[in-house]
């Protein structure tokens, strides 16, 4: 669901209207970003709130999020539950029975730990960066958010940044080689990129084949999609 269609369904319209562009820009993302550990594994975490946009509703305890293993480096799609002290659960996709993750968190990150039914480990999680729409727009520290998708080849992490001409958005496509870490190819991006989805983890996904991304941007009516090439074909090759 993106953001224009979530509009729809919480005033009761149907999705076949249309809307001002203007109103595209309406800004929910609640985005934090964390470094540490799970048991002695380093680990980039990403997580998302929706308490702006489900205010009142059971859906406002509702959290996203990805994050990767430095060693592996392959997103790893997270969903769960804040409870009303804060604390969360959190499972993962390929776990789709188990909620191995829980977390609380203080002012300067998180702690908790990762179980199932054989390992128990240890998280500890710093904060490094913050991404807010909802009120006062404001970025804070480092922003790169794992989409979801990713390449056989390449971790594809999204840039957030803001300046007076583009308040938050996603400037940068960055591929980070799996393999190695490095960063192989930083994609610049047109102003308003990335801030279309409700899950900020799926503005980028899939195109036609593995060398192409599409990119979410807000504009016209109902945003815009745009195929953009990451790979060359030799990169596949490999």
């Amino acid at each position: 669901m993106n953001k224009v269609t979530h509009f729809f369904a919480t005033l009761g319209l149907a999705c076949g209207l249309a809307l001002p562009a203007s109103v595209a820009h309406a800004g929910w993302y609640e985005v934090n970003n964390y470094v540490g550990t799970v048991g002695q594994s380093p680990v980039h975490v990403s997580l998302q709130t929706f308490g702006y946009i489900n205010r009142g509703e059971a859906a406002q305890w509702r959290v996203a999020g990805s994050y990767y293993d430095d060693a592996h480096r392959t997103p790893i799609h997270l969903s769960g539950q804040r409870q009303p002290d804060g604390k969360m659960v959190l499972c993962e996709a390929a776990l789709p029975t188990v909620c191995p993750m829980t977390l609380t968190f203080h002012a300067g990150g998180a702690a908790g730990q990762w179980q199932d039914d054989k390992n128990t480990w240890p998280i500890v999680l710093k904060s490094v960066g913050q991404l807010d729409d909802t009120k006062d727009a404001h970025l804070r520290g480092i922003v790169e958010v794992p989409m979801w998708h990713h390449t056989k080849s390449h971790l594809l992490l999204g840039v957030y940044q803001s300046t007076a001409a583009c308040p938050l958005s996603m400037r940068h496509l960055r591929l980070i080689n799996k393999r190695t870490g490095r960063i192989d190819r930083d994609i610049p991006l047109a102003c308003d990129a990335g801030m279309i989805m409700t899950e900020i983890y799926s503005n980028v996904s899939a195109a036609h084949n593995e060398r192409q991304v599409t990119v979410g941007f807000q504009g016209g009516k109902m945003g815009l999609f745009k195929v953009i090439t990451v790979e060359k074909r030799a990169a596949i090759q490999k």
